[in-house]
């Protein structure tokens, strides 16, 4: 038997299995353009989520050791052999690499118990020093070592349908904007899961089931793949906006091919159908008597929560397919009406926001909750949203234009932007004023022509426009990853409506490290109830009053997700203090966040620790509060004390979990 050749130490991005891909990507093959574009990727936001989706495997414990600062650590398989991997990384922070700025994470590799494979990846230019240090280091404990450079990385994300090779762009629902397709695109972990699902689903003959996932995981994607996977013959996709069909139909042209999807515009092309169809439902809701739909064997409905519509449920009756998916990422609707019963009560998976963003799927956003000089007292409410003359009355005020402005300069100023307003009247007015300032922006509206709306789309991703103001059209669906900035100028009145346009802005571009919301709350109905659409509670409400006693920390109290922030403007918080005081929405949990608040606010203003006669003397809300949502006055100083006085703001920043109350 011939003897095993032994593995050198040094090893090369060809001799990882998990990378197989790159062998079909040569080095002559990247542009300077793309290794411009590598260079500008952020090693945090960028390289570790996009290495991480490629080294994802369901079937596996990915990751090693935790808490090891700044290493990414990931179980690999390299010439057949499987072990774990240390990854240095490092992006555009380091242009040039010198010792002093790896030397704290190579020393950490000496103590990661089971490593079997070191690498340093780095876009700029590693000095030979520091590649000493890392090679002799890696010799030394008798580990495998790889040294990636701007071109292996360039050549790992173009492999792996990340960036364009033609344009160096990040590509997007499958395709790149000049047509391009890669041949192998990187599932991530949601949609594996829920093709997952979807196997097990048709597996025990079920005929239909609902996938919900955040906005800007893919769903789209889920539907095409299973839909060929599930082989139909005549796929029916329906959406209700042209927005959200331009990026389903570059996701299942990707799956599909481009001569078997079909776009139609018309009940006549319906009626001689393509492999896959993509139509609107105010198409087929108009046609409904002149077209057959009993011909389709697999109907997939995206933004699934409408589907309790008249129009969604007469389409719904006259078709007769072997398998309906619902696609949705926020199945909860105001009028409190049951969609999943349209789909037999089939969740097949439901993933939360949480999930996404700590998982590098989408960015995490930094949330400013700003006060709103508006008396929403004196405005008309129906029980379920407010009048919209009344409030185009109150919002379109100059000052209120001018406030608005301000805050977007200081906080992301020539930033791509996206502006929730309450009406066509009042997005043209945001939009006046921002062109009046100099900042050149459109209001993007259901009546503003598709080909216009697409040219703004562009003109916002090139620069040439920074804002665009919208009423509904972008609350969903829309593929718009460049967006840095979400503006909500009007009352946000629903979870649902919360998260919509939030995950406007959450989808990962090449550059962006996270998104800016800017939020103007005033005292309109359930303001509070925004602490609690961000998922800031870590249990269900009927668990909050047998669970919060047992809490050890702050950061059980108020959670976010992994890399996101929070701040609230004292004010704000006064306006949540007052509605959750308000019996009809007290719980012990919102009015336990609002105590901790009132006690840091106090503890600010004597620049000490409050103690319980502090409390009693200087705050509306005496320490008998305190004691019976908390259990004792000592059990709540516990609380506090698990986070010093850092969390008191005794000198520092308010931050606990990255919120700021």
């Amino acid at each position: 038997m011939a003897p095993q050749t032994r593995m050198p130490l040094l090893i090369t991005i060809e001799d990882f299995d998990n990378f197989n891909q790159v062998k079909g990507c040569a080095p002559q093959a990247i542009s300077d353009k793309l290794i411009d574009t590598i260079r500008a990727l952020d090693e945090r936001e960028e390289l570790e989520p996009y290495i991480r989706s490629i080294l994802f495997d369901s079937s596996n414990t990915p990751h090693g050791p935790a808490e090891i600062v700044d290493i990414l650590t990931h179980h690999v398989k390299v010439r057949s052999v499987t072990g774990l991997a240390a990854f240095i990384l490092k992006g555009k922070s380091f242009p040039t690499v010198r010792p002093t700025h790896v030397s704290h994470q190579i020393y950490r590799l000496e103590k990661i118990s089971g490593l079997s494979f070191a690498v340093f990846a780095a876009t700029g230019t590693i000095l030979d020093a520091a590649k000493e240090q890392f090679c002799s280091t890696a010799e030394r404990i008798g580990v495998k070592y790889a040294i990636f450079d701007a071109t292996d990385l360039g050549r790992l994300f173009i492999a792996y349908g990340f960036f364009c090779p033609r344009d160096s762009r990040r590509i997007s629902a499958g395709r790149c904007r000049c047509g391009y397709s890669p041949k192998t695109r990187i599932f991530n972990h949601l949609q594996i899961e829920s093709l997952r699902a979807l196997d097990e689903c048709h597996e025990i003959g079920q005929s239909s089931g609902v996938v919900i996932l955040p906005p800007g995981t893919g769903k789209t994607r889920i539907a095409a793949e299973d839909a060929k996977k599930f082989g139909a013959k005549r796929a029916l996709y329906v959406a209700h906006t042209h927005e959200i069909l331009d990026v389903a139909q570059s996701e299942f042209e990707a799956v599909f091919g481009g001569k078997n999807v079909c776009r139609h515009e018309s009940a006549r092309s319906l009626r001689s159908p393509a492999r896959a169809n993509l139509v609107t439902i105010q198409l087929l809701s108009r046609n409904l008597n002149s077209i057959n739909l009993k011909g389709f064997d697999y109907v997939i409905v995206d933004e699934f929560h409408h589907a309790a519509a008249k129009s969604y449920r007469r389409m719904l009756q006259q078709t007769e397919q072997e398998f309906l998916l619902g696609l949705t990422a926020t199945p909860f609707r105001g009028d409190r009406q049951d969609i999943l019963e349209l789909c037999g009560n089939n969740a097949l998976v439901n993933f939360e926001l949480r999930t996404a963003v700590e998982s590098g799927i989408l960015s995490p956003y930094h949330y400013f909750g700003c006060f709103d000089d508006i008396d929403y007292t004196k405005i008309r409410h129906n029980g379920v949203r407010y009048d919209v003359s009344d409030l185009e009355k109150a919002l379109i005020v100059p000052e209120r234009d001018a406030a608005i402005i301000e805050t977007w300069r200081k906080r992301c100023e020539d930033s791509p932007t996206i502006a929730f307003c309450c009406s066509h009247k009042h997005a043209t007015r945001v939009a006046e004023s921002f062109n009046k300032n100099g900042t050149p922006a459109r209001p993007y509206l259901s009546s503003t022509e598709r080909e216009k709306r697409s040219r703004y789309v562009k003109r916002l991703a090139s620069g040439s426009l920074r804002v665009l103001c919208v009423v509904d059209v972008l609350n969903e669906g829309a593929d718009m990853p460049f967006v840095e900035c979400l503006l909500f100028l009007r009352p946000t009145e629903s979870k649902r409506i919360f998260h919509q346009q939030l995950g406007r802005g959450l989808r990962r571009y090449v550059g962006k490290s996270h998104c800016t919301v800017i939020d103007f709350i005033g005292n309109f109905k359930n303001a509070y109830q925004i602490v609690e659409y961000q998922g800031l509670l870590p249990l269900p409400d009927e668990e909050i009053a047998e669970n919060f006693r047992r809490v050890h920390s702050r950061k059980e109290v108020l959670n976010l997700p992994l890399g996101c922030e929070v701040h609230f403007d004292d004010r704000v918080v006064d306006i949540f203090a007052e509605q959750t005081l308000d019996p009809r929405h007290a719980t012990r949990h919102n009015i336990g966040r609002i105590l901790l608040y009132r006690y840091e606010k106090l503890c600010r203003q004597l620049r000490r620790r409050a103690t319980k006669q502090d409390v009693d003397r200087y705050s509306v809300l005496h320490s008998g509060f305190f004691e019976s949502v908390f259990g004792s006055w000592t059990r709540f100083q516990q609380l506090v004390a698990a986070r010093g006085d850092i969390a008191l703001g005794l000198g520092l920043d308010v931050t606990a979990a990255n919120v700021i109350l």
